[in-house]
């Protein structure tokens, strides 16, 4: 008799190692990142996950919600400012958009739920700001053909990769490709960390997004 599947429901429990650096970070009282020693836990993370991914610049925050709402305050999105996202995306994506002042545009995606470009293509106007792309459940978009079609009008392009940590489009990987990517660590995505999300970028100064 085979052992039933664990179901894709079920998070993944702590292990014991990190349950003990958990214990002593919270035996420190020392929460807040910015009194903590140079080396203190977030900051080896930010380090590590920086040359993990081959870029110049980590931030850890709350959740990858918080680093898709930075991300388009980073590029100072203008208020209003239209922001293509997939139709099959998460809530939290046009979330993030309206919670940044800027107006969610839904475009479509096809059967293998992938962005269709000519969709993409059609409301890639210029009053467009930003396009957010989700790789969701690890569907990747064609992003040289939407980094061809953004970079033509000079739209910023951000990555929601909380589904795709790990994954290669034509041997670059995802969430390097835009100008930012954007991570996630919540229970059910591929690094475990309860909740909590990352922002990349190699771009140290990223408010140069046209202003209307």
């Amino acid at each position: 008799m085979t052992d039933k599947a664990r179901s894709v429901h079920d998070a993944e429990p702590i292990p014991a190692a990190a349950r003990v650096e958990i214990e002593a970070l919270l035996a420190s009282g020392d929460l807040f990142r910015y009194t903590a020693p140079e080396n203190a836990p977030v900051s080896l993370l930010e380090r590590e996950f920086a040359a993990l991914m081959g870029v110049r610049f980590a931030l850890a925050v709350g959740s990858c919600s918080a680093a898709l709402f930075l991300a388009l305050r980073a590029l100072d999105i203008p208020p209003g400012g239209r922001v293509l996202i997939p139709a099959f995306t998460f809530a939290a994506v046009p979330s993030a958009v309206i919670h940044a002042g800027a107006c969610p545009v839904l475009v479509e995606v096809g059967e293998d739920y992938r962005i269709d470009l000519d969709d993409f293509a059609a409301k890639l106007t210029p009053d467009t700001a930003a396009v957010l792309i989700s790789h969701m459940r690890g569907h990747t978009s064609d992003m040289d053909a939407i980094m061809a079609l953004a970079d033509a009008r000079g739209v910023p392009v951000i990555e929601d990769a909380a589904h795709s940590l790990g994954t290669l489009w034509h041997g670059r990987k995802i969430g390097t490709i835009g100008r930012v990517g954007c991570f996630s660590f919540q229970s059910y995505k591929l690094v475990n960390g309860g909740e909590g999300g990352m922002l990349i970028t190699e771009d140290c100064g990223c408010r140069t997004s046209r202003r209307r």
